[in-house]
């Protein structure tokens, strides 16, 4: 029974009858009900919005930093993929090279912006080249090839020719 009109007993008090119950507001275990004082069936409160908007503000701020996390992780992961690359191309160059010919001074250091491979530069990538004669055993050469990125990034790469 949900109406407007005052309960039994209530009259000129200014009290509503119950939405839920049909009682008199303000009886002994009703709650007084006034249409638009605290809530409304309809919407939410400000405490309600502004706890949402918390909880999506602490979402957020995780999901900001979980994101730059795996941008740089992804960053040095390429950047651990072509210092892999061009350690690997220059194994290949040395493997190609004669056995006679497989010296140090024939693969010098090369620094940051010196590195191109097929007409493509690596301006952020320098590049070494070790070479042991007589290693593991007499007859034979371990090669050693080292790049190394700006970013802190490096990889190293073996092999070992022989006559």
């Amino acid at each position: 029974m949900q109406s407007e009109s005052l309960g039994e007993g209530m009259e000129g008090k200014g009290s509503l009858l119950c939405p839920e119950t049909g009682h008199a507001s303000g009886e002994p275990g009703h709650r007084i009900f006034t249409p638009g004082r605290f809530s409304s069936p309809k919407g939410v409160t400000l405490i309600e919005l502004l706890v949402a908007l918390a909880f999506m503000a602490v979402f957020a701020a995780g999901m900001t930093g979980l994101t730059i996390a795996i941008l740089n992780g992804n960053a040095k992961s390429q950047s651990l993929d072509t210092a892999t690359y061009l350690a690997l191309d220059k194994l290949e160059t040395i493997r190609n090279t004669p056995y006679a010919n497989v010296l140090a001074a024939n693969f010098p250091a090369e620094g940051y912006g010196t590195i191109t491979v097929g007409g493509v530069a690596f301006p952020n990538f320098s590049r070494s080249v070790t070479i042991q004669n007589n290693t593991p055993t007499t007859g034979m050469t371990t090669v050693v090839a080292t790049v190394t990125s700006r970013q802190g990034s490096s990889a190293s790469e073996q092999m070992v020719v022989g006559q």
